[in-house]
């Protein structure tokens, strides 16, 4: 009858094993993209060696999974993602120097922001007022943050 299968596909529902939950997929992914961005020449990530960016990411991964009780992603993203021979195709930090494009786009956004935050009422700043806003105000939110 319709409304046996109907229970039978509730009941293979309740007992289905995911994988990875919704709610844990943007944690996963925004630590994914922080390993990915981390670099000895950008502080504030972790330690300023490429093996110690390295150590830092894998075990802020294998906390996060340990913690959540996610023991198959961790499994996939340290077969794919975090072991010796894979981490080398997609870390920044494994490179000596920081890829021109990548570096373009970290500049852009960061003299967006500064112009939406600081300088949105000065079409034309004057040097030592762009000085004073990037000594004064800028630079002890990245002070916080080393």
């Amino acid at each position: 009858s319709p409304s046996g299968e109907d229970e039978g596909e509730k009941e293979e529902n309740k007992t289905r094993h995911t994988f990875c939950p919704a709610s844990y997929h943007d944690p996963i992914i925004n630590m994914v993209e922080k390993h990915y961005c981390a670099h000895p020449l950008l502080p504030g990530y972790a330690h300023l060696s490429p093996k110690g960016i390295k150590c830092w990411a894998v075990l802020q991964m294998y906390k996060f999974c340990v913690e959540h009780n996610l023991r198959e992603v961790w499994a996939y993203l340290w077969e794919n993602w975090y072991r010796s021979s894979r981490w080398e195709l997609w870390a920044r930090s494994v490179h000596p120097e920081i890829p021109v494009l990548k570096m373009t786009m970290i500049l852009k956004s960061h003299w967006r922001r500064i112009k939406h935050a600081f300088l949105h009422h000065f079409h034309m700043p004057r040097c030592d007022l762009l000085a004073w806003i990037l000594i004064v105000k800028l630079a002890p939110t990245f002070y916080r943050k080393l």
